[in-house]
């Protein structure tokens, strides 16, 4: 674990009453808790935006290939084989 360093914020007197509220209610060991636990949700929050963003951005190329997918499984099958397809699958 890295050694946690000493910085300065100043906040308004509505957060920083909100801070200690939320320390009492949720017995936080401090100040500090409470900002690194706030921290972590708006860092977890901007991961899940990103990783959204790059499943929305391959979503097109997923299609395609499961699309291309599709047509080699039906390649050289008897006309009365029952058809297979990937879009089927449950993963």
């Amino acid at each position: 674990m890295q050694r946690a360093q000493k910085i300065s914020v100043s906040l308004d007197a509505s957060v920083l009453g909100f801070i200690d509220r939320y320390a009492a209610d949720h017995a936080a060991k401090g100040r500090s808790a409470v900002v690194v636990k706030a921290l972590q949700l708006l860092q977890r929050s901007e991961q899940e935006s990103q990783l959204s963003e790059a499943y929305a951005q391959s979503a097109e190329q997923d299609r395609q290939v499961a699309a291309d997918f599709d047509n080699t499984l039906s390649d050289g099958l008897k006309p009365d084989a029952p058809a297979v397809k990937a879009t089927d699958a449950t993963w």
